[in-house]
């Protein structure tokens, strides 16, 4: 790993159960891929629920499958306490028939629901890192990134046909001791990653919480090959030319990530969305009281996957790194 700015060894127990007697406490391992036949899969299986009310004994899985012609099928099921298993050495996790396990760099999960399913094996191709811990308010949220970049290959289950896939995919795991809006410091931040050849970028970037007076919060960690060369939390995330079009939801057109500190990363990523793939109301569950408790003293809670456009142009430790093309990322708001 010689180059490496991130020399921590990562450990097993750094991908295993992070055992909390919070009761907000919750964790999610996460997985998604782009197959090169058109479809795509992300999802996590759940100890714990992100998402007010806290519920930390909920055991459940959410993996959305999305077919070449943009149709998705979600699957979000719950399962009772005494089906499900995390190990605190490795990342070993059960929740009822379904498998989410590996020790770096390989990996392997598989879940069955009806006519939809998965059976899918990751190899790592970049170096792992984490795990790190933030939080404000007597809260914290960890994160691991064991498997940024990873061949996957496998096989996926689309209304009952079974269908041999390969691609590129992802896998990280958070935990934290109180619900995800409580937990973390950003409001409307903006989440994603891209694979251009040699290169992988880890972004984030948005505003702070309320408390925080909105200040510009972010993370850049990039790779080239195997090694990270770059980590900067000096990122910030404008999203502009708002609109309700597909979920009723005000959500930013127009998103872009700049990059400000000189010889580590420089510059720009702009994303132009093209289409919400996802959406959730975080608070759909609450009663109308607690609705408005939230939405009034915390802000709105939703979710969005947008697909996206882009054109990059960086300055990574010297070296220029431009690529246009497409990919999607994740986007929470909280205020």
């Amino acid at each position: 790993m010689s180059g490496s700015l991130w020399d921590r060894e990562f450990k097993p127990s750094d991908d295993a159960l992070h055992p909390s007697e919070s009761p907000g406490r919750w964790e999610w391992w996460y997985f998604d891929a782009d197959f090169t036949d058109g479809h795509s899969i992300a999802g996590s299986f759940h100890f714990g629920s992100p998402r007010p009310p806290a519920y930390p004994d909920a055991r459940f899985i959410e993996i959305t499958l999305y077919d070449p012609q943009g149709n998705k099928q979600l699957t979000r099921k719950r399962y009772p306490i005494e089906q499900c298993y995390a190990s605190l050495d490795a990342c070993k996790v059960t929740i009822g028939p379904n498998i989410y396990e590996g020790d770096l760099p390989n990996y392997h999960i598989a879940f069955r629901e009806g006519a939809f399913g998965c059976d899918l094996h990751y190899e790592s191709l970049v170096q792992p890192y984490g795990p790190v811990e933030t939080g404000w308010g007597g809260s914290t949220m960890g994160w691991s990134n064991s498997a940024a970049r990873s061949k996957v290959t496998g096989t996926i289950t689309w209304e009952g046909k079974t269908i041999p896939v390969r691609g590129e995919g992802y896998h990280d795991h958070n935990w934290a001791d109180a619900p995800m809006s409580a937990a973390t410091l950003t409001a409307n931040a903006f989440w994603g990653r891209l694979y251009l050849e040699e290169w992988t970028l880890n972004w984030q970037g948005g505003r702070m919480i309320r408390k925080m007076d909105h200040r510009p919060a972010g993370r850049l960690i990039v790779w080239k090959n195997w090694d990270i060369v770059a980590i900067t939390d000096k990122v910030s995330g404008t999203p502009t030319g708002y609109t309700t079009t597909e979920t009723g939801i005000e959500y930013p057109r127009r998103i872009v990530i700049s990059c400000h500190d000189p010889g580590v990363a420089e510059g720009d990523m702009r994303l132009q969305v093209e289409k919400v793939i996802h959406f959730m109301d975080l608070h759909s569950r609450l009663k109308p009281f607690e609705r408005w408790f939230e939405e009034t003293f915390v802000g709105p809670s939703r979710y969005y996957r947008h697909r996206f456009a882009y054109d990059l142009d960086l300055l990574i430790c010297g070296e220029r790194v431009h690529n246009t093309g497409s990919s999607w990322c994740e986007h929470h708001r909280w205020a």
